[in-house]
């Protein structure tokens, strides 16, 4: 069976989380190629106050849309992408990120350990196979910090801490969206589910370079973002409560 003839088992439901900000010449193809792809999941766009057509261009290509009143930052976003999925009863939701720079044809691969019941929180990782993605040695530098206090903290060896291409489980979507102020998506995140119990793992994914415009990140945060990171892991370890993971869920 190839990924574009896998199906997700019987009565689960799947949904496409994809955050979007100021993507109108991109959310487009993201959005046709996950339908191609991957009909078999919804697709939410949350849009984080765009001043552009993002919200119109991602209505017309078939998704789901939800429009925030103002730009609040992708954490706010994929918050709300969660509180939508854990109402509407979804088993499982994938993060794609709208700039295309995800291969929808590799969802089944990471959705694959949440579905047979494995882990909680499935990420794409950019290195865990040389597929030939080139990350700036700023940024890299910052990533492999990240990925080794991670991992420390955790118990378990992680190598990629901000790929925004991950599948959650029933039981991840419903602790994201009962919290406020976690960052799903950062290594603070993963330490705060890993510690609660939650299962991580990794599949190798492959990334490609965004189709148009600039990341968000630029050199200036590229080198402040892994400090600040690790300043906000300190009230983690010292207090933050999360919801725990069931033992026989």
């Amino acid at each position: 069976m190839t990924p574009l003839d896998w199906k997700p088992p019987a009565g689960q439901r799947v949904l496409v989380m994809m955050p979007a900000y100021n993507e109108a010449l991109n959310i487009g193809h993201s959005i046709e190629t996950v339908r191609r792809d991957a009909p078999y999941a919804d697709i939410l766009v949350v849009d984080d106050g765009s001043l552009d057509a993002t919200a119109k261009v991602a209505s017309e290509a078939g998704a789901r849309v939800i429009t925030l009143p103002v730009n609040l930052g992708i954490f706010d976003a994929i918050h709300t992408a969660f509180i939508y999925a854990y109402r509407e009863g979804y088993t499982a939701a994938v993060q794609v990120d709208a700039d295309g720079q995800h291969q929808p044809s590799e969802i089944p691969v990471i959705l694959e350990p949440v579905m047979r019941g494995e882990a909680d929180v499935v990420i794409g990782s950019r290195y865990l196979e040389n597929r030939g993605y080139k990350t700036p040695l700023s940024r890299r530098m910052g990533m492999i910090l990240f990925a080794n206090v991670t991992s420390a903290l955790i118990g378990r060896r992680v190598t990629d801490t901000t790929c925004g291409f991950r599948a959650y489980s029933r039981e991840a979507i419903a602790a994201f969206a009962q919290e406020t102020g976690v960052e799903a998506l950062d290594a603070v995140g993963l330490v705060i589910l890993g510690r609660a119990g939650y299962r991580i793992a990794e599949v190798p994914a492959t990334v490609h370079t965004r189709l148009t415009g600039k990341s968000s990140i630029n050199l200036v945060r590229s080198f402040v973002y892994p400090f600040n990171g690790l300043l906000s892991l300190i009230p983690v370890l010292l207090n933050r409560k999360f919801v725990r993971r069931r033992p026989n869920s």
